[in-house]
């Protein structure tokens, strides 16, 4: 069973499968990294290096922890569960489940005037 948003029932494995091809196909979307809370790559986009993935889990469970400590230390009643990171030339979407976090890199551009 894999989680792949905090706000939904864990999936079957084969559900997972169909999630990630849906995901694959998506317009913009350069990479997913499904990774364990501790930071082991579990699942990758199949053309992203493994370095690559390795280096967007480890820093995606630093800033997740991070992130968390904050909204805690601004509400102790709260709890963080999606973080969005908008770059120059990517956006980053981070879903933290209670066993995995859940990484999509997109493609972004800004809106022209």
């Amino acid at each position: 069973m894999l989680f792949l948003s905090p706000f939904l029932p864990p999936l079957p494995q084969s559900e997972v499968e169909e999630t990630l091809e849906r995901v694959k196909i998506q317009s913009g979307v350069e990479g997913y990294v499904i990774a364990s809370h501790d930071g082991t790559v579990l699942r990758r986009f199949p053309s992203m290096s493994q370095e690559l993935a390795e280096a967007y889990a480890e820093s995606m469970k630093h800033l997740g922890k991070k992130s968390r400590n904050v909204v805690r230390d601004l509400d102790p009643k709260n709890d963080l569960r999606y973080l969005r990171i908008r770059a120059k030339k990517h956006e980053v979407l981070v879903a933290f489940d209670p066993e995995f976090l859940v990484i999509i890199i997109q493609k972004w551009t800004p809106a022209t005037a």
